[in-house]
């Protein structure tokens, strides 16, 4: 399952970044480089959200049944898979922002590579904030 998910999701980057050089307008390109990006990061703090809920769901239903150490088990594994969901979100960033930059730089657009290229660290900023505030309401639920 999870190789036909990497699959998509190389087979996804492909498209958007073909679809983001169809026009070559450096700053058509850096616009659609940081729209993809802003999408991204939207589709990734919607993504933690929903897991956040679905996991606080399932830790308070087992600490009101008194299984503290299966809810705990529960939370170790929410923190894990939103690990590993943010490390795919920023990973996905990041090759889409090197091929924006390398198109852009192509291009002879170094100044808008280089916004670009700041718009891209904020945004892998932004991603290590959303799974940080997921891991602190996962750990706050054992303190209600």
């Amino acid at each position: 399952m999870k190789s036909i998910l990497s699959l998509a999701t190389v087979l996804g980057l492909i498209l958007v970044t073909e679809t983001v050089f169809a026009h070559t307008a450096p700053e058509d390109l850096a616009a659609r480089c940081v729209a993809k990006v802003d999408q991204t990061i939207d589709r990734c703090e919607s993504a933690a959200a929903d897991e956040t809920a679905e996991c606080l769901q399932q830790i308070r239903r087992l600490l009101a049944d008194g299984q503290e150490q299966a809810a705990r088990r529960v939370a170790a594994d929410c923190i894990d898979s939103a690990t590993e969901r943010a490390e795919k979100c920023a990973k996905y960033i990041k090759r889409l922002c090197n091929a924006c930059i390398d198109e852009l730089v192509n291009l002879g657009a170094t100044q808008l590579a280089r916004r670009v290229n700041q718009v891209c660290e904020d945004a892998i900023s932004d991603i290590r904030l959303i799974l940080q505030r997921e891991k602190n309401t996962i750990q706050n639920a054992f303190d209600s």
